[in-house]
This record gives structure tokens, C-alpha cells and sequence, in this order.
């Protein structure tokens, strides 16, 4: 296994920089940032720059905490079956960007990420498996706070979906499509309560999948949907 983890302190300019590269299976990773101005990404990226981590194997377990204010979380898993990923966000105006298997090169099966966010203001991109579908993915989200933007693009053939959103106007893109089902089995499922009002959301299911499933629960007003299913595998915007 190769493992590389640069960590990076700027006293001046009181940010934290940690670039991380590693290949092989088995990899436990434990990352915490406590502040502001945070930076987790690739060896490639420069202080002021950016690029995401790169993370190839499988069997791999990653928990990422960043509490502060402004802080960037960046990364991209290519061969990556059986990864489970922890993640807790604390505060306001983070960016946070998880590619699993965006290029399509490897399969992305067997994934359970969960991801809680508390605070407001913050932008999370969500892509998994475009290319390639992703067998057994379990995406849970916890999101507490407002005028948050998430945006997901999933690739599954079997995949379950969690959303609770607590909070005023929340903004959520979610595309799912999966392309090799033929058994009942062969589900997307996607769940969201919320509690709040003033939120937007745009959901679409475009799959040839024996069944693709949505429930939608909560008690707020003023909400503008748009759902999308078509079962001819044709995505179908909002």
C-alpha cells in the first residue's frame, strides 16, 4: 500500500492545509480541522489552489471532520468499491466536492457514505459514478441549517437515498440513473423529510430499472418541486 499525507500549518495566515494520495486496500483515515480557511485536497494543489484527493482501493473507511467557518473539503475515489465515508461539516460557507468513481474507469460498489451538516451558506457537489454504475450504495444526509445548495448525480443500479433537511431555503439538484437492472432488486429509492419552508428542490429519476422509488414528507410552505421520473433510461430536466 502507498500512502502519502502532507500536512501543511501557515501560521501567518492561520489555515490548515492537509493533501493526501493513496493506493491500496484496507486504509483507515481519520482527518479533523478545527477553524477557519481549511483546506483538504489533492498533492497536486498549492496553497490558494485547489485540487481533490485521491483515494484508489478498496476496503477503505474515511471520517473527515471540518468545524469552521470557509473551509474546503475536495476529493475523488477511482477504484473504490467498499468504501465507507463519515462526514461531519460544522459551520458556514464550506465547499465540499466527494467524487466516487466520477470517471467511470472502476466500479463504485458496495458504498455507505454519511454525510450531517450543520450551518448555513455552504455548497456541496455530490457525483457518484456517472459513467459506471454503482452497485448497493447507501447516501444518508443529516442537513440542519439554511440557504444550503446540494447538488447529486448518481449512477446506481441498487441505491437507497436519505435525506432529513431542517431548515429554511435549502436548495436540492438530485439526478439519479442507472441503466443495467432486470431484477425487482434492481431499485433506486429515495427518501427526503423536511422541516422548513421556501426550499427548492429538482429531482430526477431516469432509469431503466425495474422500479425507482420516491417519497417525499414534510411540514413546510412557499416549497418549488419539480420531480421527474422516466423509466426509458432518458434523463428528463426540471
Amino acid at each position: 500500500m502507498r500512502f502519502l499525507l502532507l500536512f501543511f500549518s501557515f501560521a501567518l495566515a492561520a489555515d490548515n492545509e492537509i493533501f493526501i494520495d493513496q493506493s491500496g486496500s484496507n486504509a483507515t483515515i481519520k482527518l479533523e480541522q478545527l477553524g477557519s480557511n481549511n483546506l483538504i485536497g489533492g498533492t497536486s494543489a498549492v496553497s490558494g489552489t485547489m485540487t481533490a484527493f485521491d483515494l484508489d482501493g478498496t476496503d477503505l473507511t474515511l471520517t473527515i471532520n471540518q468545524i469552521g467557518d470557509s473551509n474546503v473539503f475536495r476529493s475523488d475515489a477511482f477504484s473504490s468499491d467498499y468504501v465507507t465515508g463519515f462526514f461531519d461539516f460544522e459551520g458556514d460557507s464550506n465547499q465540499m466536492d466527494i467524487l466516487l468513481n466520477s470517471s467511470g474507469a472502476y466500479s463504485a460498489d458496495y458504498a455507505d457514505i454519511n454525510i450531517d451538516v450543520t450551518g448555513g451558506s455552504n455548497t456541496f457537489d455530490i457525483e457518484i459514478a456517472e459513467n459506471s454504475n454503482a452497485d448497493y450504495l447507501d447516501l444518508d444526509w443529516i442537513i440542519d441549517g439554511d440557504s444550503n445548495e446540494f447538488d447529486f448525480d448518481i449512477d446506481y443500479e441498487n441505491a437507497t437515498n436519505y435525506i432529513d433537511i431542517f431548515g429554511d431555503s435549502n436548495t436540492i439538484t438530485f439526478s439519479g440513473s442507472g441503466y443495467a437492472g432486470t431484477t425487482s432488486s434492481d431499485s433506486g429509492y429515495f427518501y427526503m423529510d423536511i422541516t422548513g419552508s421556501s426550499n427548492t428542490f429538482d429531482i430526477t429519476q431516469a432509469s431503466t430499472l425495474a422500479r425507482d422509488w420516491l417519497k417525499i414528507t414534510g411540514n413546510g410552505s412557499n416549497s418549488s418541486w419539480c420531480i421527474v421520473q422516466n423509466d426509458g433510461g432518458v434523463s428528463t430536466s426540471c
